[in-house]
Parts: structure tokens; sequence; C-alpha cells
């Protein structure tokens, strides 16, 4: 790549970060990390009435889980470089010269039009069935006071590029003399997104695809201005598991951090997202940061939407417990997701979870996957006479409590005194296991019966199957 690579994530601390803002983040992450460029991170603040105090930390806070650290910008203690400070707030006198500069050259100027004129124009726009477009000719009034600032469209088109999805080209017509500083002295998100990408020397613009409906208004404000143009990559919008409509709160968008305390691994999360509209061009699905930095080009970011399938994250999430995690990180995974008392004794609490920790998928699982080893469970009569009468049951676990008292518990030993009983009964095995599973656990979803009972050694078994009896 001929320039250096700069790239920025910089989201608004309107409210939490979302997964699709990490996602923008983690692309922009990935492109910098593969092109030996940088990282920076910048907050755009300038949306005072929808700023939220808490928004900025969190922000900074779900990076750090997820191992995203800017190599520049804002942290828990200002990253160093030459081009801040990071955050739009603390950068006014910028925007305040390059404004002033575009009204000396005649491509802005003082709007003085009233609210109610500009509601006026914009109810005859809605009369005559016409877009609503403001221009400079529709200036009539004068007050006194700040103004803002509104940039000079000119006729035309303007063209721009992005390096996904080609060519773009929108009239000059349907573009408004669009606010570039309000009032108060604040700049629009348009014009201090351009102006900042370009001080601290951008090289390329990754975000959403929400933002291309935008991209003429900065495609003309670079030019105006007398700016280089960044190179603009938008990425594919995530859908809900439909495939139909756009991600909601409901099916996963919500703050990032729920995700850390419903026992998602970091690793899994990055994992997970960079398929989310990017692949290597294989079936690969398991990759690590290393794989995703050297693999990672934005040659491979699809144009169509991703969806999000939060039962593939879980999927995911558990390979990562399963494969990436030594015994001993498991357990510390899980601490403090299951009752302290629990972990008294290590290695019945080691053999519970080597049984089940092929069913867990995030580590809030494990309380209510493990729990029927460690808490007698309440079983459903209803539940348990399903199949078949609690006469009959009675008289199988009558038996069964003898056989297990007298049976060597080992699997195989268990597993054949028990078919052997359903043979002798003459009754089909699954009749006879479901039983003994619903007694034992109080559930119909369990680890294999054999390995419940072995687990739960031979006291424990009885004593569970004798409760039924009562």
């Amino acid at each position: 790549m001929s320039k250096s690579v700069r790239v920025r994530f910089a989201p608004s601390p309107t409210g939490f970060l979302h997964i699709g803002g990490v996602r923008t983040a983690l692309f922009n992450y990935l492109f910098a990390k593969a092109n030996d460029g940088e990282f920076i991170l910048r907050l755009e603040d300038t949306d005072r009435e929808r700023f939220v105090e808490e928004g900025v930390e969190q922000i900074i806070k779900s990076l750090d889980w997820l191992g995203l650290h800017p190599d520049e910008g804002v942290w828990y203690e200002q990253k160093p470089g030459k081009h801040g400070p990071y955050v739009q707030s603390e950068r006014l006198h910028h925007y305040e010269e390059y404004a002033k500069k575009l009204v000396e050259q005649g491509k802005a100027y003082y709007s003085y039009c009233t609210p109610e004129r500009l509601e006026s124009l914009r109810a005859e726009a809605v009369a005559s069935k016409k877009p609503f477009v403001y221009r400079q000719s529709m200036e009539t009034d004068k007050f006194d006071g700040p103004a803002p600032i509104r940039l000079k469209i000119g006729a035309g088109k303007t063209l721009w590029r992005d390096e996904i999805r080609g060519d773009f080209s929108t009239d000059n017509d349907i573009i408004d003399d669009f606010i570039i500083m309000k009032a108060d002295g604040f700049p629009t998100y348009n014009f201090a997104n351009v102006v900042d990408d370009h001080l601290m020397q951008i090289s390329h613009v990754i975000r959403g695809d929400e933002f291309i409906s935008s991209t003429a208004k900065h495609a003309l404000l670079y030019d105006m201005l007398g700016f280089a143009r960044p190179a603009w990559v938008h990425l594919p919008s995530i859908l809900g598991p439909d495939g139909k409509k756009k991600l909601s709160k409901r099916d996963g968008d919500v703050n990032v951090l729920e995700y850390e305390a419903k026992g998602y691994l970091p690793e899994a999360i990055i994992n997970f997202l960079s398929l989310l509209g990017w692949n290597d061009g294989t079936t690969q699905e398991i990759f690590s940061r290393e794989e995703l930095i050297q693999k990672f080009d934005l040659s491979r970011v699809q144009k169509s939407p991703a969806v999000f399938d939060i039962a593939r994250l879980d999927w995911m999430n558990g390979e990562y417990l399963r494969t990436k995690l030594t015994e001993k990180e498991l357990i510390e995974k899980i601490k403090p997701f299951v009752p302290m008392e629990w972990l008294e004794d290590e290695p019945y609490f080691k053999k519970v979870l080597a049984l089940d920790k092929e069913r867990i998928k995030r580590l809030d699982d494990a309380r209510y996957i493990m729990e029927i080893f460690f808490e007698t469970p309440k079983v459903d009569k209803e539940l348990l006479t399903s199949k078949d009468d609690l006469a009959t049951i009675r008289q199988w676990l009558n038996q069964v409590t003898e056989i297990i008292n007298n049976t060597d518990m080992t699997h195989d030993t268990i597993e054949n005194a028990l078919r052997k009983l359903a043979d002798d009964l003459g009754v089909h095995s699954g009749r006879l296991f479901y039983a003994l599973r619903v007694g034992l656990t109080g559930r119909t979803e369990a680890p294999g019966l054999f390995d419940i009972f072995v687990t739960l050694g031979k006291e424990e078994s009885i004593k569970r199957l004798k409760s039924l009896l009562e």
C-alpha cells in the first residue's frame, strides 16, 4: 500500500457501544494491524443534547475487554500522539477556523433564516410534493445574535468512490445548503468529521453503510476545503436472524458488556464479528486474532448484509471454552457464575465439569447445567409419569436401587445391568431409562444416564431414587 494506513473508530458517546459499533471498530483495528498502520480512537461528542456521561467509560471499557486497544487517542490515559486532543468538544477552535475560511471564500454563509420561516418553506415543499432543499436565495430574514453557518452547494454532480461498492454519483440539486456550524458554536457531525479526519491524517474511513447517504456531503467538504479525500469503505449492515430486518436489541444489538456478563469470551466475540461481512475465501470458522490480522483484506469485505445468528455465536463460544482454555482456565472463568460451595470439593467439581462442558456454550450456562450434581432436584411427577404410571415406575425403582447397591459404579457395568433389567421386565430400555433420568435429575435433557450414575456415586444415586418411592 502506497501511503501509510491510519484509521479511526469515532463513536459518539450518546449511549452504549453496541454490536454494530464493535464490528466497525474491529474492522478498523484489523485493517490497521494487517498493514502496519495506526488505529485511533476519537470521541465525537458534539451532540451535547444526547451526550451520556457514562457512555465514554463504557466505550473504553468495552474496547479494552475485547483487546481493541488504540495506538493513539482516547484511553484510560490519553494515548500519545501529535494529532490530539481526540475529543471533539476540545477541538472547537479547529472547526471555527475552517468554517470562517469557507465563509471568507464565499463557499459558506451565515444563515439568518428563522425557525418559523424554515418551517413555512418545508410546509410549502410538502404541499407541492417536492423534496425540500434549502438554498441561500431563500434567505429573507435578518436577526441579531449568533447564526449557524451553511455550506453553499453549487450546481452539478458530486462523484465519489467506495473501495468495495464502486463509484457513486449524487446530483447536487438534492443536497441542502447544510449547516456546518451551529449557532451555539459547535460543529455538525458532517463538518467535524471531515476536519478531524484531515487533521489526523486518516487514510481510510471504514464505517457502517448508514453513512453512504452522507458521503456526498463529505466529498463536497473535502473539495471545498482543499483537502485530499480519504479512501471510503462502507461495511454491510447487520441483519437479525430472519435476514430481513436490521439487528434489533431483542436479537442481540445490546450493550456489548452484556455479552461479558453472560459469559462470552472476548476471543469468541472477535472471531464471530470478524465473519459478519468478511471472510477469507475458505470454510474456516475459528480464527485466532493473529490469523485474522494476517488474513484481513478489504477486498474480502462483502457488499451484502450479514446475518447475526446468536446460535452460531453460542456454538463458537462453546468451542472456545472447550478447546482454547485449559481445565484450570475454564474453572477460573466459571467461578463467578456458580456458588462458591460447589468448588469446595475440587476433584468432584472437575469430574462434573468434564461431563458437562460439552453442553456449556456460555459461562452463565454452567450453573443450570451443573446444578443437578450439586443440588437434589425437585422431580415433577407429571414429567416422571409421562410414559408410564407411577406404580409401574416404583416397581422398577425398587429393582434398580437393589442393582445399583450391588454393582460396581462404572459406565459399562451399570449399562449392562440396566439393559438386562429392561429385558427381564419386558419393556423397551428407553422407557426405563427415561424414568431413571427424570428421577435422578428432574429433567429430560441431561448427560448420559450411566454417566449420571457414575458421577453422582452409589450413595447419592440410591438416595434420589428412594425419595421417589416415598
